[in-house]
């Protein structure tokens, strides 16, 4: 069997990547912060088809001063990890003038700085030919208005994989990152539908991506043997203009 943490996955993205994975046969650690809700729902529904096979932690991943903690709850679960899916991502839409440092730090903590460090506190425990999966974004690559400290978050993880290939592939790790647009999650399905209409005129496919779309790339990724260091922009033609 193989084993795969993957963070920020009780609902959305995350939770569409652990569901793919389980049916493919892994074991699967998800992960919440603090959404009890979401956590439990997930449970009692994975219960119905894949009990013993999934383990659901909560753990802060925005906290730089829980990494060791938090690597060491991994470890306890799972023997191995074959796969790492790093998911989480926190956004400040805060105005230029207005960000404070705090919240530019959470920002960067838990989309970039925590799981860096733990794929350090993992390293050890990670297979050969295993595979770390980023989830960046589009805006990571485009410039956009609503949050420059997610912008530059996600544009840093992007520059993060690229980087972290040389240091990797030794121990035949792949690493990769997703950059997906707008995809239909809750973040987005709160919008009203005038925005939604906006937001689709500049997309191509005229609609937003299924959060089951993007698993599938992951599962992709993971299965490709030639592909490290890519950043896979899946937008579904969108053109800022």
């Amino acid at each position: 069997m193989k084993y795969a943490f993957v963070s920020g996955s009780t609902k959305g993205i995350g939770k569409a990547i652990g569901v793919k994975l389980l049916k493919e046969g892994y074991f699967v650690l998800f992960n919440y912060s603090n959404s009890e809700e979401a956590s439990n729902a997930l449970r009692k529904e994975l219960n119905v088809d894949f009990q013993g096979r999934f383990e659901i932690l909560k753990a802060d991943l925005s906290d730089v001063l829980k990494i060791k903690e938090v690597g060491n709850q991994i470890s306890e679960i799972l023997p191995q990890i074959d796969l790492l899916v790093f998911n989480t991502g926190l956004t400040d839409r805060s105005l230029y003038g207005e960000i404070e440092i705090e919240n530019w730090m959470k920002v960067f903590n838990a989309n970039l700085n925590v799981p860096f460090f733990l794929m350090q506190e993992l390293k050890e425990k990670m297979t050969n030919g295993s595979n770390i999966v980023f989830i960046g974004s589009m805006l990571g690559n485009i410039p956009h208005s609503v949050s420059i400290a997610y912008g530059v978050s996600k544009s840093a993880i992007h520059s993060l994989v690229q980087n972290m290939v040389k240091f990797l592939s030794k121990d035949q790790i792949r690493i990769n990152a997703i950059a997906p647009g707008f995809v239909d999650t809750d973040w987005q399905k709160d919008k009203p539908d005038w925005l939604r209409d906006k937001i689709k005129g500049k997309i191509a496919l005229n609609r937003f991506a299924e959060e089951n779309e993007v698993a599938e790339l992951c599962w992709h990724i993971t299965n490709n043997q030639y592909l490290t260091g890519q950043i896979i922009q899946m937008d579904g033609g969108y053109c800022s203009a």
